[in-house]
């Protein structure tokens, strides 16, 4: 291992002017004690003259070198510092000093040094000190905290290297010292955001995976159990669709303070992504579990309050058990997830402990996602048309294309597989799909038919999170070579609530080019007319749930009011009315009775294939002329 080793000679000037002068002197000298004489006294005073020269000399260098030196350490905004491992002395330089911001070298020794250095550091430095005087290393270095005059302590990286003897004995030690506390920080931040949630602050589920681990192997260890509870929001999607996710946002960082503050000490909350929390409780059995739970679903289902903001929402709650429902940190997570499926499936705002039955429901909701991105490749969806008649004279004014998946020979529900296409992601495909072949469809049928009545799709809430969706529409119509009239668009409230979007806008574009747009199922959501006013759409359908409300079994006609006063209001703003899901005669008279125009539902037809549907309710229109 190199070691730096003292040699007087290496550091001087003149080395060699010094051996001659000294040469000299000694000459002189001999020569004065063996034949005094004028020839010794001249010898003797060249020699000290010399000497004297070459004394300045190499002060005046040393003062060079040192001045340079310290003006490269404040260039290179380090410190300099000078020890000795024997008496242990310490010098230090001004750079030093002012790094750590003290006016004068108050540090004469090792011991007032460590004085400074940071409790939870000492034993490091000391560490890495030894093992370069012992010559275990090539060099020293340390990174570590001292405290600073504004009684802060300031991160440096302090190096050096130990001059030794020809036995390789350190005798001295030389180094410096840089500020490094802007870097230590911002390296602290990275680790800290690479283990914990950015919005909330909460560990995030890296953090999760490790601490549960460390929570298992401490419960084997004291033969205890803890539980650990998955959280959902229920319907959390709603804001983000309806409020915008800035609002979104805010109702997370108000759970996770309301969470937060309920947990018993002892257990740890962590934000598992999006709208899902999960708890570590220790030494909890399943009664301890579920009263914390319910204690969190309780205030869950309260109104949440931020600012001017007041959000409604409850919670579905999953909770599994350690050692009873599995033995590892990854087992009892899943388990943890499909109880709160469970949880879910049961309309929301409910608690479930973990079953093993529930693991074969989460493989087939895993599978359903597996299968519909197969499918999505495949080309295995269809699109079905249900027809729209006029309640006043019965004629065709238009239809409603509604995607269906054919999975071999079974049809997949739309209730099924559309929620985990959102959830999932591949509802903007799935969209892309339904734009390309509607507009296909319709080009299709009038060559056959001649112009027919305009072709209805839905647009979900998440093809507006993406640029122009209403440009895709466009330019598909066009490439198909069709009036934009050719085409209508049926959206939910929850598109044009989101104030941090730009679904108004798109809406509006679409409109002025000729596109109808429809808001559909008016009734269930916020169905404000604050936000009806303003928005471009020139029907409005009302919900099957307020249809089939009409007339009950026993002839009661329990939301006719309701319907009736749906019917005016749009009445009054311009908005022509299409009821969907009728279903009998009576209803049909009904909303006859009430002004409304279009109907749609059962009653008239279901969904049909395209061949079908042509054959039924196109095959009346005239061939198109050649």
């Amino acid at each position: 291992m190199p070691v730096a080793k003292a040699s007087w000679l290496s550091s001087l000037q003149y080395p060699s002017a010094i051996l001659g002068a000294i040469g000299l002197m000694a000459v002189g000298l001999a020569l004065n004690l063996l034949l005094p004489g004028l020839l010794s006294v001249l010898l003797l005073s060249a020699g000290g003259v010399t000497m004297l020269w070459l004394a300045n000399a190499e002060f005046q260098h040393y003062r060079s070198i040192s001045q340079a030196y310290q003006l490269a350490m404040q260039a290179a905004h380090d410190g300099f510092w000078d020890w000795d491992p024997v008496s242990k002395k310490l010098r230090v330089g001004t750079r030093l000093l002012q790094i750590l911001g003290y006016r004068e070298d108050f540090l004469p020794d090792t011991h007032a040094w460590l004085r400074l250095v940071h409790p939870d550091d000492v034993a490091f430095y000391n560490r890495e000190v030894a093992r370069h005087i012992k010559g275990e290393t090539d060099h020293f270095y340390c990174e570590y905290r001292v405290l600073a005059s504004d009684g802060q302590y300031r991160w440096i990286a302090s190096r050096g290297l130990a001059v030794r003897d020809r036995n390789g004995t350190a005798y001295q030690m030389v180094g410096s010292v840089t500020d490094i506390t802007e870097r230590r920080q911002h390296q602290e931040e990275l680790e800290f955001l690479a283990r914990h949630d950015s919005l909330t602050g909460l560990p995030n589920r890296l953090l999760f995976a490790e601490q549960l681990q460390a929570a298992i192997d401490e419960a084997s260890r004291q033969q205890q159990t803890l539980a650990v509870l998955f959280i959902d929001l229920d319907r959390f999607k709603n804001v983000n669709d309806s409020l915008g996710h800035r609002a979104g946002d805010r109702m997370l960082q108000t759970v996770s303070i309301l969470l937060r503050n309920l947990l018993p000490a002892g257990s740890q909350l962590y934000r598992q992504g999006g709208d899902e929390f999960i708890i570590i409780l220790r030494q909890s059995d399943g009664a301890t579990a579920l009263a914390v739970a319910q204690k969190l679903k309780d205030a869950l289902g309260e109104p949440l309050v931020d600012d001017d903001t007041t959000f409604l929402s409850t919670a579905s709650i999953g909770i599994s058990l350690f050692p009873k429902d599995a033995r590892d940190g990854e087992t009892l997570l899943r388990h943890a997830d499909a109880a709160m499926y469970a949880a879910k499936a049961l309309g929301g705002n409910a608690i479930r402990f973990h079953t093993p039955q529930m693991d074969e429901r989460l493989s087939l909701r895993i599978s359903l996602e597996t299968r519909l991105r197969k499918a999505l490749q495949d080309d295995c969806f269809e699109l079905h048309y249900q027809p729209k008649l006029s309640l006043a004279d019965g004629r065709l004014v238009g239809a409603e294309a509604l995607l269906r998946w054919r999975d071999g020979d079974t049809m997949i529900p739309p209730d099924q597989f559309i929620p985990v296409a959102e959830e999932c992601g591949l509802i903007v495909p799935l969209g892309d799909w339904v734009i390309d072949r509607a507009a296909w469809q319709i080009a299709e049928w009038r060559q056959l038919y001649g112009e027919i009545p305009p072709i209805a799709i839905n647009l979900s809430p998440r093809q507006f999170w993406r640029p122009s969706v209403s440009q895709r529409i466009l330019d598909t119509l066009a490439a198909n070579k069709l009036p934009t009239s050719a085409m209508d668009v049926e959206v939910t409230e929850s598109v044009v609530l989101d104030p941090g979007g730009d679904g108004v806008d798109q809406l509006a574009r679409l409109r002025a080019a000729g596109i109808g747009i429809a808001l559909d199922d008016f009734g269930t959501g916020y169905s404000s007319l604050s936000y009806l006013q303003r928005l471009p759409v020139g029907s409005l359908k009302i919900d099957r749930a307020f249809i089939t409300g009409l007339i009950d079994d026993e002839q009661q006609r329990n939301s006719e009011p309701l319907v009736r006063a749906i019917i005016a209001m749009a009445h009054s703003l311009s908005l022509e009315v299409v009821a969907e899901g009728v279903e009998t005669q009576a209803q049909w008279d009904i909303l006859a009775a009430l002004g409304c125009d279009v109907v749609q539902g059962y009653l008239v037809s279901r969904p049909l294939p395209h061949a079908q549907f042509a054959e039924r309710f196109l095959s009346q229109i005239a061939p198109a002329q050649g």
